[in-house]
């Protein structure tokens, strides 16, 4: 079961002023959250011998926020349309 994923354009925007080996690991990790948006007990996932830590955001249920080195992706799950909100993707100093 396939999650589809949906950017709005500001989120694409600053994706393609990343360096293009940036934007394959997002890429990778969007692919991979896809397949499975809920991070495991162990809270890491090994792209291509990269680590994305996985965490929930306090005080939401469904809203998780991924560490990309020093770049945050956040995102949230809707389970009844079987879609995966990117909300945010920036420095991680600016992105909360």
């Amino acid at each position: 079961m396939s999650f589809r994923v949906r950017l709005n354009k500001d989120i694409r925007s600053f994706l393609s002023s990343l360096p293009r080996s940036h934007q394959k690991k997002v890429g990778k990790l969007i692919d991979h959250l896809s397949e499975n948006p809920y991070p495991s007990r162990a809270r890491f996932i090994d792209i291509s011998s990269t680590n994305f830590e996985i965490k929930k955001c306090k005080g939401h249920q469904t809203r998780f926020r991924v560490r990309l080195g020093e770049y945050r992706l956040i995102y949230e799950v809707d389970e009844l349309s079987q879609m995966i909100l990117i909300l945010k993707l920036d420095d991680r100093g600016d992105v909360y």
